[in-house]
């Protein structure tokens, strides 16, 4: 009868467990064990614990659908399917102030930091006194790159202030600024700049400017690109982060000998309202090797 027991025990240990259509697997015991699963479900590990069956939760902007054999996962709209998203959410990528280094000109403004917020990070000054600037700096890639930014300006802007994207010349000290800024009190003009002195933010040597009604100000949501060839600078401004309008190309070489950071840049010129404070919001940052 023992022996009889004995074989009956290897039977059961090696008969499928837990029903029809259950996945087998083997417990601790050394029998085996079945896991039913519903639609969309899956097995999932547990250290030293049985396999369990599990449905995938959704994260933020993530809807997923469970169908028998089958998952289907896509992103949620942001809207309705005839919004228009300006930020173009899909596009955003969140900067981190502690990957920036903070330069400013010789005399700096009045409690120029660089903050981190909910949605990105921040250059603030407490003031905005003339001839004044502040950059939030990163190295560029070796070779060929491209920086694309998002980003609102808070502050004074008229006379002829300027809230940009830049690239310096570390090593010269050297800069050369893109944005959107001020035309007096009454418009916008895009512009490129090209400054020295200090660390590369002192003075402004020249200024080439566009002016044209269908600029957007600032203070609203503004895509910003540079793009460097290995000769050229590119800059080009979108209103939803996908499609780009280039405005200016010009030599690298017109003022810098090397290309060697990028980031957002507040300069201050002969501001209408200087105890005004300031912030420059980064909602997006991207640079990539091309």
């Amino acid at each position: 009868m023992q022996n009889f027991s004995a074989v009956a025990d290897c039977a059961n240990a090696t008969a499928p467990s837990g029903g029809q259509n259950t996945v087998q697997f083997e417990t601790s015991s050394g029998n085996l064990g079945g896991i039913a699963l519903s639609d969309g479900q899956v097995i999932v590990g547990a250290t030293g614990s049985a396999p369990q069956a599990k449905t995938l939760t959704a994260g933020p902007g993530i809807a997923i659908m469970n169908a028998p054999g089958g998952i289907s996962i896509s992103a949620t709209g942001s809207g309705s399917a005839n919004a228009v998203d300006w930020l173009n959410e899909a596009a955003v990528i969140r900067p981190v102030a502690a990957n920036f280094s903070v330069v400013t000109s010789t005399t700096a403004p009045a409690g120029a930091s660089l903050v981190p917020t909910i949605r990105g990070m921040a250059l603030t000054t407490t003031a905005v006194a003339d001839g004044t600037s502040i950059m939030a700096e990163t190295a560029t890639p070796s070779a060929h790159w491209q920086a694309t930014m998002l980003a609102i300006y808070s502050g004074s802007l008229t006379n002829a202030s300027f809230p940009a994207i830049a690239v310096r010349d570390s090593i010269s000290h050297r800069a050369i600024e893109f944005g959107i800024g001020a035309s007096g009190t009454a418009s916008y003009q895009a512009a490129y700049t090209r400054t020295a002195g200090g660390l590369g933010l002192d003075m402004v040597l020249g200024q080439t400017t566009a002016v044209d009604v269908g600029l957007p100000p600032p203070s609203q949501p503004l895509w910003s690109r540079v793009t460097y060839d290995g000769t050229n600078l590119s800059w080009a401004f979108s209103r939803d982060g996908e499609v780009f309008s280039t405005v200016f190309t010009i030599l690298a070489a017109d003022n810098l000998s090397n290309a060697d950071r990028v980031g957002p840049v507040a300069m201050f010129q002969q501001p209408t309202n200087p105890g005004w404070p300031s912030a420059y919001h980064i909602l997006s940052w991207r640079i990539v090797s091309m």
